[in-house]
């Protein structure tokens, strides 16, 4: 007996992975045409039918003036009551209260659309002038950072530029001084001495080794103590730019070079152990293990570091403790002016 499956698959092909019957056109659906098609959607639909049929009796009037005028006059009568809108904006509040918000702030943003009028202004008249804001700010602000870098690094060479002058100077001043002792005569090598002031000698001195120097010549303007909420621990002297200074007592120069918050300075160690700081300077003319005697100048005055004007920063440390300046220079006969 033939297998009736096997006449079906004969009968059906592969389209697509799809099995298609042998009969599947007649499973299509009937086609309708489109007039039959308009008419049914006209049909169902009793306006647009009405609609269609005044228009095809002539009846224009009737369509786009007294239809619309009886669509709006039902629309009119089924508005809400003043109750009922009173009631929903109370209830819609928060809402409503938000959408004025957002409308007020895309308001402001808006560009000014008025037109810029050419003529002259009157004596006193102002015009406004709206500019969108993107062009009020900048997209990519350049960094100072490059700026900060730059002036620091011309600050190093500049104070490494000091120490190495002030590394000649000093090797001349030796050269100097050589030639005088050979000779047999003592030489001035620094050309100039501040005025010295004899005064009391601390134990361990002696007067061959002179007395004591003021440290500069300018007006007292800040003391040791508390200042600015911190403590200051030196006397500032006020003067001009490249005023000179002085080493206040015979010693050795322990540090000169930069250092934080000073500038350039110079440390200066004393025959009785006293150590004196000149800050602030603008340049320096002695090195590291020199020795100076009291009233020769080693710098000059200056407004580097955390300065707010030129001066001579002056510190005095005994004991690894700080002591005020201007009673050290008092028990040596030093009265600043």
């Amino acid at each position: 007996m033939p297998d009736p499956r096997g006449a079906t698959a004969q009968r059906s092909r592969m389209v697509n992975g799809l099995v298609l019957r042998a009969d599947w056109r007649s499973q299509l659906p009937a086609k309708v045409a489109v007039r039959d098609r308009v008419s049914a959607w006209v049909d169902h639909y009793p306006t647009v039918s009405e609609v269609v049929g005044d228009l095809r009796g002539g009846e224009f009037r009737k369509v786009f003036w007294e239809r619309p005028r009886t669509r709006a006059e039902q629309l009119w009568e089924r508005r809400p009551s003043q109750e009922r809108v009173r009631a929903t904006l109370i209830e819609r509040r928060v809402l409503i209260a938000g959408v004025a918000v957002v409308a007020l702030f895309v308001t402001a943003d808006a560009q000014f659309g008025a037109a810029l009028s050419d003529r002259p202004l009157a004596p006193g008249e102002a015009q406004r002038v709206a500019i969108a804001y993107p062009p009020q700010i900048q997209q990519n602000p350049q960094s100072v950072r490059p700026m900060l870098d730059a002036i620091a690094a011309g600050e190093k060479r500049r104070e490494a530029a000091v120490v190495a002058a002030a590394a000649r100077a000093t090797l001349e001043r030796a050269k100097a001084e050589a030639a005088a002792a050979a000779s047999g005569e003592w030489q001035d090598w620094m050309g100039e001495r501040a005025p010295v002031v004899p005064g009391v000698l601390t134990p361990g001195s002696t007067p061959s080794t002179g007395g004591f120097s003021l440290p500069a010549k300018g007006a007292f303007t800040s003391g040791f103590g508390s200042r600015w909420g911190t403590m200051h621990r030196g006397i500032d002297i006020a003067a001009p730019i490249g005023s000179p200074i002085y080493a206040v007592a015979d010693g050795t120069v322990i540090e000169a070079g930069p250092a934080q918050g000073f500038g350039l300075w110079v440390r200066i160690r004393h025959d009785d152990g006293t150590i004196s700081v000149y800050g602030h300077m603008y340049d320096f003319f002695v090195s590291q293990g020199e020795r100076v005697p009291a009233g020769m100048q080693i710098a000059r005055i200056g407004n580097r570091g955390d300065s707010t004007g030129p001066h001579l920063h002056f510190e005095i440390v005994q004991n690894n403790q700080h002591v005020d300046p201007q009673v050290w220079l008092a028990m040596h006969g030093l009265r600043l002016t």
